[in-house]
């Protein structure tokens, strides 16, 4: 088992993120302004929700992007590329960087691009 735990995928995050850090909480404070103005009793508790709500989605955000860092495979070697003489782009070579490395069926590999000019 994979022991990364859940992983958000990077638009769905990029959402929420936007949701926790900018919409909720202005929401709070909307419903505790004109709550306030307009004399309505439950602003305080619906504005703690808001709130309870907003900081468990900063949880879950801040899991998700821990375990995505930690799933994140080092770079073993570069992915280097060129041009050939009609100018298509070609994969020229894979050089690996890293001493021994272990390659295990079905994971990922992580590989720097890198473009190689070729000089007349």
């Amino acid at each position: 088992m994979d022991n990364a735990g859940f992983i958000i995928p990077p638009n769905l995050y990029n959402f929420l993120k936007f949701v926790s850090l900018v919409l909720l909480p202005a929401a709070a404070a909307l419903v505790i302004t004109l709550g306030t103005i307009l004399g309505w009793d439950g602003a305080t508790i619906t504005a703690g929700v808001i709130t309870a709500f907003d900081t468990f989605m900063g949880l879950v955000l801040g899991k998700s992007s821990s375990n995505y860092k930690q799933s994140d495979p080092e770079n073993v070697g570069d992915l280097v590329f060129g041009t050939d003489e009609d100018g298509a782009t070609i994969i020229k070579r894979v050089q690996i960087n890293k001493e021994n490395p272990v390659f295990n069926v079905g994971s990922r590999l992580n590989l720097n691009v890198v473009r190689e000019v070729d000089h007349p």
